[in-house]
């Protein structure tokens, strides 16, 4: 039973998930009665024909080393299955539900951090209209569970700083999961485990512990890998030269951007959507992705007021003596991506990355909720207005490109067989 004390919390983080599961299903379903999802490339270097396969396809045979869990988000789409959707609906139906399951975490991620309720809900649904989760709720691909698995790992952080020792099952199991959805995002967990040891023990100390935590979870996932896939797995410890190879040739490639495109694209584009960019990526065939400031001048200003109200909300959460234990590991997250990105690139995408650090960047940027929570009424609805205003004016500009988005692809405008866009 749950608690008479979080039954309202309760409550509300389910009617934000149904709110926002409908609102990225009715775009999903849109999208999934043309040819994005039988095609790579088409927007953003996404490739959905491979999660399609995990979804509602046959299961690839080896061992997926990027996303090795990918399979068990497959059990959701039997169940719009059995309901009547067509394989590509239910699995688009599978992302709007996990979408909205984030947007509930969000939320229970404000309370524990001391946001106050109202200002949660408002924190949420700026979150929820954000562009990078608007899109990768639409999409079918690994982003929207790494959103989902990333956030779990900061809940689960959020209850152990409230625990007097620190729990093992919790954090080990959102470390296995946000790992095997998308295996660099491990560092979420590591980060994690290392700010909650170092509560109570030597940087030294926390360091040892946080390896040893590093070293059971992949054990873990190797484990659940067993279960799942045992002769791919054994293929993999089979044949140790071939594996490493494999793993070598998953290196990305091409040009690489500057930081001045990195901090645009994560800090700007991931949550306010800029005019569709067509990148060519072979001869007659071109890509849509967010790649330049390309907004109307009323949507610029919203642009410009969200950076002002991170900056503001950073240093302000630097300040705060409890949120401050928050905003170092996500200031740190935020740093290792920005650092492993100006690498890892795949000619020159950037928003295709823009999940495995949108949640933290966002936590930065509310880091003004817990000190207006305890404010006077009038500053309180000051700070609720001005969240609200983005939220309204992101999921307005997101709506937007999301409907222009999800009627590009009624029809292919290549040539079916060209390399560029087929596995």
């Amino acid at each position: 039973m749950i608690s008479r004390k979080y039954q309202p919390d309760v409550t509300i983080a389910m009617g934000l998930a149904l709110l926002y599961f409908f609102l990225y299903a009715h775009f999903g379903l849109r999208l999934a009665q043309g040819i994005y999802f039988d095609y790579l490339n088409l927007a953003f270097d996404f490739d959905p024909p491979y999660f399609i396969d995990f979804l509602v396809g046959t299961l690839p045979s080896g061992v997926n080393y990027k996303h090795p869990l990918s399979m068990l988000f497959r059990p959701f789409a039997s169940l719009f299955l059995v309901v009547g959707f067509e394989p590509k609906a239910a699995a688009a139906l599978v992302m709007a539900l996990f979408g909205g399951l984030t947007v509930a975490l969000v939320y229970g991620f404000g309370c524990l951090a001391n946001f106050g309720r109202l200002q949660a809900v408002a924190a949420a649904l700026f979150f929820g209209a954000s562009s990078t989760p608007f899109f990768t709720s639409i999409i079918v691909e690994s982003y929207g569970w790494a959103s989902f698995s990333i956030v779990l790992v900061w809940c689960v952080f959020m209850v152990n700083q409230r625990a007097k020792r620190t729990p093992v099952a919790g954090p080990l199991f959102a470390a296995v999961l946000v790992t095997g959805v998308t295996i660099t995002n491990m560092m979420h967990a590591l980060v994690a485990e290392l700010f909650s040891r170092l509560r109570t023990d030597s940087l030294k100390h926390a360091l040892m512990r946080t390896a040893l935590f590093g070293l059971y979870a992949g054990l873990a996932l190797v484990v659940v890998l067993a279960v799942l896939q045992p002769q791919a797995l054994w293929g993999v410890v089979a044949h140790p030269v071939q594996t490493a190879k494999e793993i070598y040739w998953l290196r990305t490639k091409g040009a690489t951007t500057g930081v001045t495109e990195l901090l645009l694209t994560f800090f700007g584009y991931s949550f306010f959507s800029p005019a569709f960019a067509k990148v060519v990526i072979a001869p007659d065939i071109f890509m849509s992705d967010f790649r330049n400031f390309s907004y109307a001048p009323i949507e610029s200003y919203f642009v410009i007021a969200w950076w002002l109200f991170a900056l503001v909300g950073a240093v302000l959460g630097f300040r705060h003596s409890q949120f401050r234990r928050v905003a170092m590991p996500m200031a740190l997250i935020v740093v290792l991506n920005l650092l492993f990105h100006l690498d890892y690139q795949f000619r020159g995408s950037l928003y295709i990355y823009a999940a495995h650090l949108h949640f933290p960047i966002f936590v930065l940027g509310m880091g003004a909720a817990p000190w207006a929570a305890s404010q006077t009424l009038r500053i309180r609805a000051g700070y609720m207005i001005i969240l609200l205003t983005l939220a309204v004016g992101a999921l307005t500009i997101n709506m937007q490109r999301a409907s222009e988005f999800v009627v590009m692809f009624d029809t292919l405008l290549f040539p079916a067989d060209a390399a560029a866009i087929n596995r």
